[in-house]
């Protein structure tokens, strides 16, 4: 078995995929790898909330610190883990979004526990798009009966296609989607997937917003908002742009108390600490607040953007601030991010099975409060880069 392990390891330095782990310490926009400050182009903390230390300061002052102030649960929320905040945090969120709220341990555990659960009802049909994140994948390819489908990326025509061949065979299709890709960087095409789902009765809209909430929408308040009526589904998730940690789904009352007995993830996992909960609470009631910040983050999205089409002959996917240069090659995209990292800046290559095969890049993940001459001066160094490379 040794051996087995080592060979899989040694494929992957080969072509150049091997993931490893290193120390590292932050310090404002700056990642320490090494012994060299870089600028960071690989955070979620997409407000730059996790480092103002002014919001910090707020939170540890407010009653909402004070009176949670405990590091663990030390139980699941089905035993002795359901802490008064959970309940005070569910139904603040449910006074915003207007469904009932259950929280989980991060993204991962909702899409996981919570596909997992629906995947266990009889005679139903998992539509997923291409690009869906792999905790939805894993949550349904955890039950082995599972009738699961994919459709082209963000193609309503390919999805129609398969909702008219299915629609009279399953009792309910759940419909999968990101509401801004975690790779691509582009948005889910929501008018369309409601227009798609009111023609079928038993068609339900499944939307996970992690990179969204909070960053973008009428006050932080996600791209799906003005839909919520439509959309059966909503995952929520606080460690991004947050600052936070934990994720929630907005949906029915019925599926909520379905949830809380068949989501193995939610029932099986001690709960949030209430300090982390706090802290959710905390963030959500500012971010009508951190306008400023959005339009900031807005703002570098799209002038990036012109700066890598207007200078670099590369494909460019992204529609706001999660963009990637598609460099295709696993071996030329490791040499961008270690050329990149000698001229002070920490942008990771992204590389299958993340991202499909020959499509490798690097993923820039931009904050608000990144200065635009150091995206200036990282366009510049990548068309330096490029020019090495060629020769």
């Amino acid at each position: 078995m040794t051996k087995t392990i080592q060979s899989i390891l040694s494929q992957l330095h080969q072509s150049s995929n091997l993931r490893t782990l290193s120390p590292q310490k932050h310090r404002g926009l700056e990642i320490q790898k090494g012994n060299k400050w870089l600028l960071n182009l690989a955070s979620n903390d997409y407000l730059n909330l996790a480092s103002n230390q002014e919001f910090i300061t707020e939170f540890l002052d407010s009653n909402l610190f004070r009176e949670n102030c405990l590091f663990s649960a030390s139980s699941s929320r089905s035993l002795s883990g359901n802490f008064e905040i959970c309940e005070a945090f569910e139904e603040y969120l449910e006074s915003l979004f207007g469904k009932k709220t259950l929280l989980f341990n991060s993204g991962y555990h909702a899409n996981v526990g919570i596909l997992n659960a629906l995947s266990r009802l009889k005679n139903v049909l998992f539509l997923a798009d291409r690009n869906i994140h792999a905790s939805h994948i894993d949550g349904l390819k955890s039950f082995s009966k599972v009738t699961l489908r994919r459709f082209l990326h963000n193609d309503m025509q390919d999805l129609e296609r398969i909702l008219e061949q299915n629609a009279k065979e399953f009792e309910a299709i759940f419909v999968l989607s990101e509401g801004l890709f975690s790779m691509e960087g582009d948005f889910a095409k929501i008018q369309s997937l409601i227009a798609l789902k009111k023609k079928h009765k038993n068609v339900y809209l499944y939307i996970d917003e992690a990179h969204s909430i909070g960053s973008f929408g009428e006050n932080g308040s996600g791209l799906c908002y003005p839909f919520l009526k439509d959309i059966d589904f909503l995952i929520l998730t606080f460690g991004k742009a947050l600052a936070s940690v934990g994720a929630c789904v907005l949906c029915a009352d019925e599926f909520r108390d379905y949830f809380i007995n068949f989501a193995r993830s939610l029932i099986y996992s001690t709960a949030l600490p209430p300090i982390n909960v706090a802290m959710s609470y905390f963030a959500f009631m500012h971010l009508p607040h951190l306008q400023k910040e959005r339009d900031n983050l807005a703002k570098n999205s799209c002038e990036f953007k012109k700066l890598l089409q207007r200078n670099l002959c590369y494909e460019v996917l992204g529609e706001y601030n999660i963009l990637s240069l598609i460099l295709k090659d696993n071996t030329k995209a490791v040499f961008f991010q270690k050329e990149l990292e000698k001229r002070g800046f920490f942008a990771p290559a992204i590389k299958p099975p993340t991202i499909p095969k020959n499509h490798a890049c690097l993923r820039f993940s931009l904050t608000q409060k990144i200065p635009l001459e150091s995206l200036e001066s990282l366009c510049n160094s990548l068309k330096e880069i490029d020019n090495e490379y060629l020769s």
